[in-house]
């Protein structure tokens, strides 16, 4: 099954499942009570400043039509019908994922309005459009909270940013990114609290965040993302009176050309390994007959030869001296990998983030265990082919997701809930290959200039089969 998915086509999203009026359901605290809004707006800020609203003006604005049909039109990520789901009873592959807006589909990307992303299911069919912002007429936030084209010039107390403002960039993969509350609010204040909302691991894990978070009840803070994807902060401002003000948005952060992430509840007591197998090459992942510490460096990207330090002493065939992968790409500058877990082994052994590289290895050891794992393709080639694959190294059971990032969008999902990946446990990497997850082949589109703008992701079944995860036991075979 395979599915072309572009990279960077859509507004940015929030992959935090909010709808209007739910608050801030899985939110990570940034102090007392942050992971509520008190009046349930989706901002998050009760009242978010309406003390001073007042009435819109009637300057002559015509407002957006809400353009709802009498059937869902499938394929546009709309929610034609106004029913509250998106392309609901449409056809889709296995893995993808699209850009989707849950609201009146006349709004979409309309002022303070923000698209989701929605997962197609194993079994076909599109989930749940999960994140994003929809209209809203409980807050005041200085913006077109009612996506209407029309709602954008109330007065409010706090000056919140639509998708697209300057004073939220995008950021980028183990890089800090500065929170300025004066930014969106310059009046008095009596206290200011930050929070901020993962993606698909972080509702995986929610204690094993994709994120670190400080200064959170401060002015100022910093948040520093682990994954690429789209993360909610919020903003809430404690005002004298006692009134709570309020701005949430979306920072994107992306990591350039391709990059495999994967992530698992069980990360703290089981240790699994992402891997990448060499582009359109067909060489087994392992030797025959031997152990998961028998990776045959020729052919993919691990733990054994992508970290800063390659960790495997000698070829499990010819017994000589191991070199890091080498495809052939040119090194990164350092500035892509040396705020990483490793990022100090990067600039004392290399000097540079070379191609491919992984992040770190997570494992059972000190300061490992509960870290995502990343393989990053900073420029790959035109048409080349990826094929990805989890093993499970110290085989007790365990529910991986591997999410596929392209040009710095998420194009595919694989083993979220509720297509989860059972029976994935086996024997153990000290005296096997054990068990083997080939999650899925991810060919790049490249164009002239050199940037990653999609990619063709093809679920992987086993052979003869057409559903199903494709998983082994002491199988080394490509």
């Amino acid at each position: 099954m395979l599915l072309s998915l572009a990279a960077g086509c859509g507004a940015r999203t929030s992959l935090d499942g909010l709808d209007p009026g739910s608050g801030m359901d899985g939110g990570r605290d940034a102090g007392p009570d942050a992971g509520e809004a008190p009046d349930g707006g989706l901002d998050g800020g009760g009242d978010g400043g309406r003390p001073d609203a007042g009435p819109i003006p009637d300057g002559g604005c015509v407002p957006v039509e809400d353009g709802c049909l009498g059937d869902e039109v499938c394929g546009d990520g709309d929610d034609d019908d106004c029913d509250g789901q998106v392309d609901e009873g449409c056809a889709c592959e296995p893995g993808a994922v699209q850009d989707c807006f849950a609201g009146p589909p006349g709004r979409r990307r309309v002022g303070a309005c923000q698209d989701g992303q929605q997962v197609c299911g194993v079994a076909g069919g599109w989930g749940p459009c999960q994140g994003g912002v929809q209209p809203d007429e409980s807050v005041c936030t200085g913006r077109d909270d009612l996506c209407n084209g029309c709602s954008a010039d109330r007065i409010c107390m706090i000056d919140c940013p639509s998708p697209g403002d300057p004073r939220v960039p995008d950021g980028a993969p183990f890089e800090p990114y500065l929170l300025d509350g004066r930014a969106f609010y310059a009046g008095p204040a009596e206290g200011f609290r930050w929070s901020v909302e993962g993606g698909p691991c972080d509702r995986l894990a929610p204690r094993l965040e994709s994120f670190t978070l400080t200064g959170a009840a401060s002015e100022r803070a910093t948040f520093t993302p682990r994954l690429s994807g789209d993360y909610r902060v919020t903003l809430s401002v404690t005002v004298p009176g006692g009134e709570v003000l309020s701005c949430a948005w979306v920072v994107h952060v992306a990591g350039p050309g391709l990059r495999v992430e994967m992530c698992y509840p069980e990360s703290e007591s089981e240790d699994l390994d992402l891997f990448l197998h060499r582009p359109d090459d067909t060489t087994p992942w392992y030797a025959s007959g031997g152990t998961a510490f028998d990776a045959l460096p020729e052919a993919s990207c691990g733990w054994h030869d992508c970290e800063a330090e390659v960790r495997q002493a000698a070829h499990p065939v010819t017994g000589g001296p191991v070199s890091r992968a080498d495809w052939g790409y040119a090194d990164s500058p350092l500035a892509q990998c040396e705020q990483g877990p490793n990022g100090d082994r990067f600039r004392a052994l290399l000097g540079v983030c070379p191609n491919p590289r992984l992040d770190i290895d997570n494992n059972l050891s000190p300061g490992r265990s509960g870290l995502p794992e990343n393989i990053n393709v900073d420029n790959p080639r035109d048409g080349e082919t990826f094929r990805v694959m989890v093993q499970n190294f110290t085989g007790g059971t365990a529910q991986p997701v591997v999410n596929v990032y392209c040009g710095g969008r998420r194009v595919a999902t694989f083993g979220e809930r509720p297509d989860v990946v059972n029976n994935f446990r086996g024997p153990n990497g000290n005296t096997a290959i054990g068990t083997m997850w080939r999650v899925a082949d991810v060919t790049v589109h490249v164009d002239a200039a050199g940037e990653t703008t999609g990619c063709d992701v093809e679920l992987l079944h086993r052979p003869g089969l057409t559903t199903g995860f494709y998983l082994t036991q002491n199988d080394p075979t490509f």
